[in-house]
This record gives C-alpha cells, sequence and structure tokens, in this order.
C-alpha cells in the first residue's frame, strides 16, 4: 500500500514538473479551442455525437445523483430507481446542466482534432499528387488559394472554414473522392 501511494506520489510530480514545462502559448491556443466548442454547444445545436455523449452522461448523473435523502435511500433499497448518493439542490443543478454541456463540447473538440488531424493528412497527400501537375493548373489552384487566404484575413472565415475549403480545393483537383460512407461519416461528423 505505502510502495503504491509513493507511486502514486512520485506520478504527479512528475506530471507537475511536465507541466511547468508545458508550452503556455499552444495550451492557452488548445483552451481557447475547447471554449469556443462549449460555447458553441451552449449556444448553437448540438451535432448528433456531442448529443450523444451528453445523454450518456446526463443519464449517469441522474442515475447516481440525487437531492433528496428520503429518495437516495429508497434508491439505495431498491424501492424506487434513481441516484443513490444525495447532493444539495445546488449542486444537483449545477451537475444535471454543466456536466452534459461539458461532455458534449469536450465530445465536439475531440472529434474536430481528430478531423483536422485527418484532413491535414489527406492535404499533404493531395498537395504532393498536385506538384505532379502542370503549371497552368498549379496556377489556378494557387489563385483560388489566394482568395480564400483574403477571405481569412478578412475574417470573412475562420480558420477552420479556410483548412476545409482549402483540403476540399486539393482533393477536387486531385480527383481522388473518398468513398460515399468515408465521405457521409466525415460530413456527419464535420458538422
Amino acid at each position: 500500500m505505502v510502495l503504491t501511494m509513493n507511486k502514486l506520489i512520485s506520478s504527479l510530480v512528475e506530471i507537475l514538473r511536465d507541466f511547468e514545462k508545458l508550452d503556455k502559448a499552444k495550451l492557452a491556443q488548445e483552451l481557447r479551442e475547447l471554449f469556443h466548442y462549449i460555447q458553441k454547444q451552449v449556444f448553437s445545436q448540438i451535432p448528433g455525437i456531442s448529443a450523444i455523449a451528453a445523454v450518456a452522461v446526463g443519464a449517469w448523473m441522474a442515475s447516481t445523483f440525487t437531492t433528496s435523502r428520503f429518495k437516495g435511500f429508497l434508491a439505495s433499497w431498491g424501492v424506487i430507481r434513481g441516484g443513490t448518493r444525495v447532493v444539495s439542490a445546488t449542486t444537483y443543478r449545477f451537475l444535471s446542466f454543466s456536466l452534459p454541456v461539458l461532455a458534449a463540447g469536450l465530445t465536439v473538440y475531440a472529434v474536430q482534432k481528430a478531423m483536422k488531424t485527418y484532413r491535414e493528412k489527406q492535404l499533404k497527400k493531395n498537395m504532393a499528387w498536385m506538384a505532379r501537375l502542370g503549371e497552368k493548373v498549379q496556377a489556378e489552384i494557387q489563385e483560388k488559394l489566394n482568395i480564400l487566404e483574403k477571405a481569412k484575413d478578412a475574417e470573412l472565415i475562420s480558420d477552420s472554414e479556410y483548412s476545409t475549403k482549402k483540403c476540399n480545393l486539393y482533393q477536387a483537383y486531385s480527383k481522388t473522392y473518398p468513398s460515399k460512407i468515408q465521405d457521409f461519416i466525415i460530413n456527419k461528423l464535420a458538422n
């Protein structure tokens, strides 16, 4: 038991040391992106996959916690269905709203990160393919990229929209279209 505790403490100390070495600017950027997706969930529609995560967390929370000692007692004896752990009414209200929204935001954030990685891989592959095409086609692509860059600089489109449109542009010229199933999944996750 003592050995396990010492290992745990050593691990925590190591994590804190790593946190000290962490790139603060990158962490700040990641946190801004996370809060952007959480804000999007609170003030906009919730995409399908994040809604599932929010409902799952909400169901778990409802089956675990209750605000009434009497209901908690009855649930612990199996008389009624519901939470067995009693929390204050304020904590219960906080958990019933914030936890599902946080789960939805984190899910959207993770999906968007995965989609960004996927798009970057596709972009590299398509850019390599484009290097083999003629100068006329490359000039046409560059002209369209310049227009996209101007739209981004004018803040008409966001960085993520810019990267998506750039990937779509290269994919259109590379003539390597994904299968219908792959396209459906990517479009469902991206929206």
